[in-house]
Order: C-alpha cells, then sequence, then structure tokens
C-alpha cells in the first residue's frame, strides 16, 4: 500500500494505520448510506402508506421493450411517492369505506383479519432511450391511485412484521408531447400476477417507528408515440417486474451498541497512525 503525505511516499506506513477508515465505515454501517424511512405515528403502529416515505427500485426500471426496434428499449426509472388519501383514489379504487385526509387504511382487504390501504400517489419517472431512441431523456410525473392488502399486526408491538400486496395500482399519463397514450398498471385486480411484499415495523423510540418495506411488482405498460415526436410510429405493451422498496433493515440504518466503541477505538488508531506517519516524514 502507498501513501502519499505531500511530496513525501510512505511504503511503510503499519498496517493498522488502515484499520480507522474501515472501522469508520463498519461502526456507521447503514445509516451513511441508507434510505431510511422513519414515520411518527402515536397509534402503536404505523398507518400505511408510510406518508413522507418513497419507494424506489435501486438499479432496476420498468422498461418498454414491445413496439420498438430491436436493440431499443425505454427505460423508466421510478420513485413512487406522495401517498395520501384523497376523494377522487378512494372512489376509483377502494373497495372499503375510508375518509379522505383521514386514514388511508381501514379493515378489510383480501387477507383474513387484515386491513386494505386505498390512497392517491405519484409515479414519478426518469425516462431514457438507448438504442435508436439514445439522446431521449425526460422527467414524466403520473397520478397513481393504488390498494395495498396487509396481513394482520399487533399495534404496540415493538416489531410488527407482515405480509403484503399490492393488488392494484394504475397510471395515465394526459396531454404528453411524446406520449398519446401512456398506461401503467399493477395488480392482481388488473388480471396481472400478483405483486407480493412484506413490511417490518420498529419502533425506535417514542412514537417513531422505522418501516422496512418491498413489493415484487410484475407491472404493464401501454405506450403510443404521438406525431412529430421521437417516438412516432411506435406502440406496444410491455410487462415485466421489479421490486421497490421504502426505508432500510433497522440493523442497518443505526449503529447500535457497538456503533460508539468502534468509532472511538477508530479514532484512538487514527491518532496513533498519523503520528507514526509524521515521525517517518521526518526521519
Amino acid at each position: 500500500m502507498l501513501f502519499i503525505s505531500g511530496s513525501k511516499r510512505l511504503d511503510r506506513v503499519p498496517g493498522f494505520a488502515l484499520l480507522p477508515a474501515f472501522l469508520l465505515t463498519f461502526a456507521l454501517g447503514g445509516s451513511a448510506l441508507a434510505d431510511p424511512c422513519e414515520v411518527n405515528d402515536p397509534s402503536g403502529t404505523v398507518t400505511l402508506p408510510p406518508v413522507g416515505c418513497e419507494y424506489l427500485t435501486g438499479d432496476e426500471v420498468h422498461e418498454i421493450v414491445d413496439g420498438l426496434p430491436i436493440g431499443t428499449t425505454i427505460e423508466l426509472a421510478p420513485i413512487h411517492k406522495d401517498f395520501a388519501c384523497s376523494e377522487r383514489a378512494l372512489s376509483q379504487s377502494c373497495s372499503i369505506p375510508a375518509i379522505p385526509g383521514v386514514s388511508c387504511e381501514e379493515p378489510g382487504g383480501s387477507i383474513p383479519g387484515g386491513n386494505q390501504d386505498c390512497f392517491a400517489s405519484n409515479l414519478e419517472f426518469q425516462v431514457t432511450g438507448t438504442g435508436s431512441l439514445a439522446g431521449f431523456n425526460r422527467t414524466i410525473s403520473v397520478e397513481a391511485p393504488s390498494v395495498v392488502d396487509t396481513a394482520p399486526r399487533t399495534p404496540g408491538a415493538p416489531v410488527q412484521d407482515f405480509d403484503t400486496e399490492m393488488v392494484a395500482l394504475q397510471g395515465e399519463l394526459f396531454g404528453d408531447p411524446d406520449f398519446c397514450v401512456l398506461r401503467i398498471r399493477a395488480g392482481s385486480d388488473f388480471g396481472l400476477p400478483p405483486s407480493p411484499g412484506h413490511t417490518t415495523l420498529t419502533n425506535i423510540g417514542g412514537d417513531n417507528w422505522s418501516v422496512d418495506s418491498f413489493f415484487d411488482v410484475t407491472y404493464q405498460i401501454e405506450f403510443i408515440g404521438c406525431p412529430g415526436s421521437i417516438l412516432e410510429g411506435y406502440g406496444g405493451v410491455t410487462q415485466g417486474q421489479l421490486q421497490m422498496r421504502a426505508g432500510e433493515p433497522q440493523a442497518q440504518q443505526t449503529p447500535g451498541i457497538v456503533g460508539p466503541w468502534l468509532l472511538l477505538f477508530g479514532a484512538t488508531l487514527a491518532g496513533s497512525a498519523l503520528y507514526l506517519m509524521r515521525r517517518q516524514q521526518t526521519a
């Protein structure tokens, strides 16, 4: 290992000089890298969906393939966000009574003893063309009323672990210069394969909860390109799968008990390493 300090090369630095950065990274764990979803809810659980959080897909994207030349795709990197109760969402999607603006979650749904979450949301897509559509790049936002069924859980328990299923998600873009038709659907309510998921709620103190939630979504995208657009003459229906996740496992979000001790140990080793490096520089 070669270290450079100013104009001097130090290739005999003790091996443990490398440890501080490693230990500091380990001690911080996922807290420095995670995208946590934390909700304040005094009800003893989290009323779903987790308002203020976003479902992301990591490196996965929705992909339009059908109706395009071989070797060409349209990739749509999604963020599922802006969860809220609304009259429109409830009238279009819900099979249970709910009060707009009060609670999106009520007893019912397809899982015995569970609840149904019926809510408005937005899908924000970063759209990128490949192949013959290389250079096509823009951001679009689609309103997406959604329905999720959840298995029973025990309010008040410090950790609540339960299955979920996205039974309906639908969105359509209107008045767009590139997509004369863009419809996105997911869920068994539309005859598509199930989109199962799982949620873990962990109490992190008081009324604060960490949410770790994902869905393995089977989606369908229908599109028709508009006249005069780069998409003119293209159209088709593509079905695919991806995972959408909000939050991270709780063990990755916080350093826990060992974190402070590792930080202290790492800082001590860092001081020792710097002292030895300066001695070698002046030797």
